[in-house]
């Protein structure tokens, strides 16, 4: 007989999660832990303040490894073997800084953070900043929030001496903002590493104190451009013109909208349109220019946007209606689409959902109350999504509350530090039992 790996070890930890009780974990641990982390609440202050006064914008590569080599010594002082996995040159992109214990105890578990920024070293918003219980500066929530959650809850496991025999790995990736492209060597050092991984943690920021991730939409690119006859306007819509590359584009993405805007999880945005006599659009750059005049019919239309969705089955029904659909053209038009597969969906699975009944109950035991699913339509995609389809459970936005993100008011709330860490260190402390 053949066993399925994930359907097994959805039923195993299923099982334990059902009739898990406060009293899994010896209370001992759990007061140890909490302890720890409540007396180094300064220090982890402290490493996230120098973490975010480096500006590690995706493209300042030097930046990026900087943060990265902050954190390096914190992991192999805790028994990790550390290296980096570096991209290509021509990717113009940082590697990806792993650290690894192995041993023979309970689930071999990924965890997951990034060190790059959205804010570029030409950035005015540079500088960590505090005051009372909030924290601002650039990634002090996404996600350098998160890398010091990793840092201190393995320190927390260190402390009393709960690392030992474990096998947990830790990427951290230095593009997770904008990353190198293909995805088949940029992300390759995280999909290595998930194929021998049980479970899969990531600590982007949280959405509030009590959820976490279970699932995250996919990311598909599309470009649509159609043509038309160019002549004197006067004579648009006469059968010897037709009507032209701009109506027909927006038939287009009207009939897009109102045959597909009214499905869960899924959402299209046309984010440049451009349209003229004479066009020239750079996809790689999403950056084109367009002329033409008040009396001429333009020829040619172009609009390029992004597709969102929660299954591969919502992906294939949305693309096959939207081919339909350009595939329909006014009279004497013509129209393409051109797909690109982006980011994958993190779907929420059996696995992932018992994840986060563990989860749960590790946050009631620590006082922090129950933790929800977020609403997948709330978070968008990230890494945990390339690694989604091959570990059999996996639970994200596992860092610390805050608001902001992507902008000059990026905020974290400093007193959700240490939960975000107790918890984290209370559930690889359960999986790896």
């Amino acid at each position: 007989m053949t066993f399925n790996k994930t359907l097994l070890w959805t039923f195993i930890i299923s099982s334990l999660s059902i009739s898990a009780s406060y009293a899994d974990i010896p209370t001992s641990v759990a007061t140890n832990i909490k302890q720890y982390t409540q007396q180094q609440q300064g220090a982890q202050l402290a490493l996230l303040k120098n973490l975010v006064n480096i500006n590690s914008g995706t493209p300042n590569i030097i930046g990026v490894y900087q943060v990265g080599e902050m954190l390096r010594p914190q992991l192999e002082q805790l028994g990790f073997k550390t290296w980096w996995v570096n991209e290509p040159a021509k990717m113009k992109r940082a590697g990806t800084l792993m650290a690894e214990r192995k041993g023979t105890n309970g689930k071999h578990i990924l965890l997951i953070a990034h060190l790059d920024t959205v804010f570029s070293k030409n950035s005015p918003f540079q500088q960590y900043s505090q005051s009372g219980n909030k924290a601002s500066g650039p990634g002090v929530l996404d996600d350098k929030g998160g890398d010091v959650v990793v840092i201190y809850a393995l320190k927390a496991l260190q402390s009393i001496n709960a690392l030992n025999g474990t096998t947990i790995t830790v990427a951290f990736v230095g593009d997770e903002e904008d990353s190198g492209k293909p995805a088949s060597i940029s992300r390759k050092p995280l999909i290595d590493a998930a194929k021998h991984s049980d479970v899969a943690l990531e600590f982007e920021g949280a959405f509030d104190l009590n959820s976490a991730t279970v699932a995250r939409r996919g990311i598909v690119g599309w470009v649509i451009t159609s043509k038309g006859r160019s002549g004197h306007s006067s004579y648009i819509f006469q059968k010897s013109v037709g009507d032209g590359a701009v109506f027909e584009l927006a038939r287009i993405l009207n009939t897009m909208r109102t045959q597909l805007s009214n499905q869960q999880y899924l959402t299209f945005n046309p984010g440049l349109v451009l349209a003229g006599t004479q066009l020239n659009f750079n996809k790689n750059d999403s950056e084109g220019t367009a002329s033409g005049k008040q009396n001429v019919i333009a020829g040619s239309a172009t609009a390029s946007g992004d597709l969102r969705y929660l299954t591969k089955q919502q992906k294939n029904n949305a693309e096959k209606t939207i081919e339909s659909i350009v595939n329909q053209h006014l009279p004497n038009t013509t129209a393409t689409v051109v797909f690109e597969d982006g980011i994958p969906a993190m779907q929420p699975t059996a696995g992932n959902m018992a994840l986060l009944k563990m989860y749960s109950n590790m946050s009631r035991q620590l006082g922090a109350g129950p933790v929800r699913a977020l609403d997948a339509s709330l978070r968008g995609a990230s890494d945990i999504s390339y690694v989604a389809s091959i570990v059999p459970a996996n639970l994200a936005g596992l860092g610390p509350v805050g608001s902001g993100a992507h902008s000059v008011h990026e905020t974290v709330d400093i007193s959700t530090l240490p939960i975000a860490t107790e918890r984290a260190a209370l559930l690889i402390y359960q999986l790896t039992r």
